[in-house]
């Protein structure tokens, strides 16, 4: 009996772990526009009226439907285009935002491969 117990309590804390981090990884298009104009906008100082036209490139960006192979290609029109939005100083910590969101993603698939 106590067995069977401390198998259910086991089953139902794994359950809840797997369901929680999939929650946390499943945010709409929306609300990781919302997420990236918010972490710009913390080191960036946008303006409203850059952050509509960011919301507007971002909206215009997830309605398409990217071929695997021209991903790549149009994540760096849409971050081409959002840097024509910026001033001078604002494009350069732009560019060293992406830069570190890059190495980032660079070091953490190394990290998983070793795993």
């Amino acid at each position: 009996m106590r067995r069977m117990f401390l198998v259910m309590v086991i089953a139902i804390v794994a359950t809840i772990q797997v369901s929680a981090q999939d929650s946390n990884r499943q945010m709409t298009a929306q609300q990781r526009t919302e997420y990236r104009i918010k972490q710009m906008d913390e080191k960036l100082k946008l303006t409203d009226e850059q952050k509509t036209k960011i919301r507007e490139l971002y909206a215009d960006f997830n309605k398409q439907k990217h071929p695997r192979d021209k991903r790549r290609e149009a994540r760096e029109k849409l971050t081409a285009d959002i840097s024509l939005l910026l001033t001078a100083e604002q494009q350069v910590t732009y560019k060293q935002m992406i830069e570190q969101s890059i190495a980032e993603m660079k070091k953490g698939k190394r990290n998983r491969t070793k795993e």
